[in-house]
C-alpha cells in the first residue's frame, strides 16, 4: 500500500521537475556579456602614458561682505498695574504635637505670637497681578524657653510658591508665607494743566 503512495508521488515530482524545466527554456533569461580579459605580461606590456587633465577654472565672483542681523532688542511691556504694597505677612502655622493648623497675620515691624514662638515680618516682596504669583516674606522667629529666656531659631526669607526651600526647622511647629498681605499701590494723579 505504501509503494502506490510513493509511486504516485514520485510522478508528481517529476512531472513538476518537467513542467519548470520546459518553462524556463521558454522564457530565456538575460544574461550580462562576458568580457574577456587576457592575461598582462608586466614586462612585456607597453608603458601606460598618463594624459594630464587641465584644471577647471571657476568663475569668480567679488563676495559680498557678511553682516550679521542687528540684535533683537526686547522691550517688557509696561506693567498695566504697580505692584502692590505690602503691610504685613498672612502665615500659616501647624502644631505637630496637637496636630492643629492656624492662619495669621503680621503686620511688617511688629511682633506676634504663635504658642511659644514670637514671629517679626521684616519685609514682604509680591508681584504685580498680570506676573506670575508669588510672594516672599523676611521673617525672624525666637521661640521663648521655660526658663524665660528668649532663643532666636530662624531669620530668613521664606516664598509661598516653595516653602519647604527655607523652612522653619522646628520639632513642633512648622510656619510658611501664605501670601503678603496688600493694600492697592497709589497712582500718581495728573499734573493740572498749565493755565
Amino acid at each position: 500500500m505504501n509503494k502506490p503512495v510513493a509511486f504516485i508521488s514520485g510522478t508528481c515530482l517529476l512531472a513538476s521537475i518537467l513542467a519548470w524545466n520546459v518553462g524556463a527554456a521558454a522564457q530565456p533569461s538575460p544574461q550580462p556579456p562576458v568580457e574577456e580579459t587576457f592575461p598582462v605580461d608586466p614586462e612585456t606590456a607597453p608603458p601606460i602614458e598618463s594624459v594630464p587633465i587641465p584644471p577647471v577654472e571657476m568663475p569668480v565672483t567679488p563676495e559680498e561682505p557678511v553682516t550679521p542681523p542687528p540684535p533683537e532688542v526686547v522691550v517688557p511691556a509696561p506693567p498695566s498695574s504697580a505692584a502692590p504694597v505690602a503691610v504685613g505677612v498672612v502665615l500659616g502655622g501647624l502644631d505637630k504635637v496637637a496636630a492643629r493648623t492656624a492662619k495669621f497675620e503680621v503686620n511688617l515691624k511688629q511682633q506676634v505670637f504663635y504658642n511659644t514662638l514670637i514671629i517679626t515680618a521684616q519685609m514682604c516682596k509680591t508681584r504685580p497681578p498680570e506676573e506670575p504669583p508669588e510672594s516672599a516674606a523676611f521673617l525672624e522667629v525666637q521661640e521663648r524657653k521655660s526658663d524665660g529666656t528668649i532663643q532666636k531659631i530662624f531669620s530668613g526669607w521664606m516664598f509661598a510658591s516653595s516653602p519647604a526651600l527655607n523652612a522653619l526647622e522646628h520639632p513642633v511647629y512648622d510656619v510658611w508665607v501664605i501670601s503678603c498681605k496688600t493694600v492697592p499701590a497709589q497712582t500718581a494723579s495728573p499734573a493740572p494743566p498749565n493755565t
